[in-house]
């Protein structure tokens, strides 16, 4: 029963899942904006590495044997599984950083993973297999050295991406693309069950099992990530200003700004700047008099108009003068008015989401966690 699953898996439902996907990528419109030319690409990208393993699919159905695949095939799973490593690494952090992508950072990186893949194909093939088993050695720990590679890449402009989006927006906007971080660390774990499924295929009684448990995992991965993907573009819009602004030198992230005091975040640089000094305190009473940090969806482009400046100057000025970003800076106000209120017997007769709605939080998680930050305690402790 469990063969003719995989039968069935295999020659027929994953192929054509991979297939329709793959299609989907090349021919479902992308809305022409100016943010998504390197999406177009990535998607391109994307269309070609399900095409790529829907042929490896059809491939490995044709020819499947009930004998444990030979050190050229493993080879050939490496292969496919370094450009799939590529195409998705390439294509998740061109969904984080707009100006990624070039044509000249694509063919180099083309060049890299090629050459290899090609070299260990020669030598299985050319030497009547006589080579094979070093060559895949060889193929396999290169294999591992990108995938290692990869990560930084991908931490790295993350990274950025979490910077940007601090300095834009006041909540967790960065969460409504939390699913490409997940994404990527999906596929690297797919890609890591991909070189094992190489190394211990070979195994007679592993391979049958192995062979099924990576094709189900594939099939649900390849499934979601697609959708996803795919819905990316017409949920760019959410955070298109700030990917496309041109990101400011950050002293602190959100995550490691400094706390403030709890009567006022205005806490001045000891260097003063008679033009930022100014805009911080005009910002500060804007802040304080209007309650603006109550507002949860609060953009520092919003601020800018209020305060009649650009949204660049008011950034500039809060990184520079107070050394913390636009989002930190915010949420510095909205504890310490979570402070007075819980000082003022608030917690009495309201529940903490309530608290959280109040000083403008959108959520009790991020309420906890930054209250927490700042002060040492959660709102009931405190």
């Amino acid at each position: 029963m469990m063969t003719l699953f995989h039968s069935l898996l295999t020659a027929y439902m994953l192929p054509g899942l991979i297939l329709a996907f793959g299609l989907c990528f090349f021919f479902v419109v992308v809305p022409f904006r100016r943010g998504l030319g390197g999406y177009r690409m990535a998607r391109r990208m994307m269309g070609c590495a399900y095409l790529v393993c829907f042929a490896a699919l059809v491939a490995e159905a044709i020819t499947q044997k009930p004998s444990a695949p030979t050190a050229s095939q493993q080879i050939l799973m490496v292969a496919i599984a370094i450009l799939q490593a590529f195409f998705f690494t390439y294509a998740l952090v061109t969904l984080i950083d707009v100006r990624f992508f070039t044509w000249r950072r694509f063919w180099r990186e083309t060049v890299v993973v090629t050459l290899p893949v090609m070299a260990a194909l020669v030598v299985a093939f050319a030497f009547n297999g006589q080579y094979a088993d070093a060559a895949f050695r060889l193929l396999a720990l290169f294999y591992m050295g990108k995938l290692v590679g990869y990560v930084f890449l991908f931490r790295r402009h993350y990274r950025g991406y979490e910077l940007r989006m601090a300095d834009y927006f006041s909540d967790d906007e960065r969460q409504r693309l939390l699913w490409v971080k997940r994404s990527f660390y999906a596929s690297l774990a797919m890609g890591v069950l991909a070189l094992f499924y190489a190394l211990f295929s070979a195994i007679p009684s592993a391979s049958a099992v192995l062979s099924l448990l990576f094709t189900l995992v594939m099939t649900a991965y390849y499934a979601v990530f697609a959708i996803r993907f795919v819905n990316y573009a017409f949920s760019f819009q959410q955070i298109e200003v700030a990917m496309l602004d041109d990101p400011l030198p950050v002293a602190h992230d959100a995550e490691n700004s400094p706390s403030l005091p709890s009567v006022s975040p205005l806490t001045p640089s000891p260097k003063k700047n008679t033009e930022e000094h100014s805009l911080i305190d005009r910002l500060d009473s804007l802040m304080t008099e209007k309650r603006l940090y109550a507002n949860p969806n609060l953009t520092i482009e919003e601020l800018a108009v209020l305060v009649g400046e650009s949204h660049r100057a008011v950034s500039a000025a809060i990184n520079s003068y107070l050394h913390t970003n636009f989002k930190s800076w915010v949420n510095d106000y909205r504890v310490a008015e979570a402070r007075r209120l819980i000082e003022d017997r608030f917690l009495d007769s309201h529940t903490t989401d309530a608290l959280a709605t109040t000083v403008g939080f959108a959520n009790r998680v991020s309420f906890y966690r930054v209250f927490k930050k700042v002060t040492g305690c959660s709102p009931t402790g405190y």
